[in-house]
Parts: C-alpha cells; sequence; structure tokens
C-alpha cells in the first residue's frame, strides 16, 4: 500500500475512534510510558503540542514538569528543518498554518541534549519504523540525536510490520509503546 493512502486510511480510524476508546488508550499508553526506565532515568523531555487527531501530549508534559524534567516542543523553520525549545510558562506560542502551536522564543536545546524522544506519527511497527505525516520534519532531526526514540501507538496506529514502503532516510525508533 502506497504511503498517501495508508495516512488517509488511519486518519479515518483515529476519527473514529470513540472518546472512550481513546481516552482508555491513551491512558495506558501514559502509564507505560511513566513506568519505562528510559522515562525515569530522561532529564529533557522532547514531545508535541498535540493536535485534536493525534494522541494527547498534555498529560506527558504535565507529568513532565511535575517531575522537575524540562519539556522541548519542536519549532519548525525553513526547509523542513526543527528546533527544539524549552516549554515553560513564559513560552511564547504561535499557531502555524498547518493549525500547529509552536514555541517562538527560548533558548535552542541542543538535539544531544534531548534524553527521550516521543516521536509522532500515523502508523507505527512493532519493529521500530514509522509512517509519519508526510514532511520529513523528523527523519531529517533524528539522527542528529541521541536520546531514545519512543512511539506511542493508539491500536489503529499499530502493525508487527511496517506495510507501507520504507526509504533508507527513516530512521527507527528505540521503543513503540502499545496500547
Amino acid at each position: 500500500m502506497d504511503k498517501a493512502t495508508l495516512r488517509q486510511q488511519t486518519i479515518q480510524a483515529l476519527t473514529r475512534l470513540s472518546a472512550e476508546e481513546r481516552q482508555e488508550a491513551s491512558e495506558r499508553l501514559y502509564q507505560a510510558l511513566w513506568a519505562s526506565p528510559q522515562w525515569r532515568d530522561a532529564q529533557t523531555v522532547a514531545t508535541t503540542l498535540s493536535s485534536a487527531l493525534e494522541l494527547n501530549t498534555q498529560p506527558i508534559i504535565a507529568r513532565a514538569q511535575a517531575e522537575g524534567k524540562t519539556v522541548a516542543v519542536p519549532q519548525t523553520l525553513p526547509h523542513r528543518q526543527m528546533a527544539f525549545r524549552p516549554l515553560t510558562g513564559e513560552t511564547t506560542l504561535v499557531t502555524t498554518k498547518f493549525g500547529l502551536r509552536e514555541p517562538q522564543d527560548g533558548p535552542v536545546i541542543a538535539p544531544d541534549a534531548l534524553d527521550l524522544i516521543v516521536v509522532p506519527g500515523l502508523k507505527f511497527a512493532a519493529t521500530g519504523e514509522r509512517l509519519g505525516f508526510g514532511g520529513g520534519y523528523y527523519d531529517r532531526y533524528l539522527p542528529q540525536t541521541r536520546g531514545t526514540k519512543v512511539a506511542l501507538a493508539l491500536p489503529v496506529q499499530q502493525t508487527a510490520q511496517p506495510t507501507w514502503p520504507v526509504e533508507s532516510f527513516d530512521v527507527l525508533l528505540d521503543v513503540v509503546i502499545n496500547a
């Protein structure tokens, strides 16, 4: 199956999830993440400010901040590049043309300073392959990092093996947590 078709099918499946199914699966994912050694050992956690379609990252952000961890969120840059900046109470957020909220100020955190990166996507294989949203931002950014790359996969996002073409530049995830 081609990537565009699989993306559309997965988006449709995500929109069909009931609020109860989504909440129960999300809670299982959060608990598994928080129980992981990667979470326990991380001082700097990178995640997105999620859209309505995605797993809600607000509980991850709140827990990390409550535990004294630095939370880093991405800012998109020209040429499909990204920079992660700390998310604090003083961070100025703007909404992009894609409807995503991004930081506009604060220091850039070096890629090798991120201990745990919660990587977004649409489909995740248990073997670490990821089908993203198609922009290539994370495939360009992740090779610069040393932190653990983890995905939190709702049931409709899970597959044992990739059912899409895997490219040479696709970055494998270290951990895929399934609900």
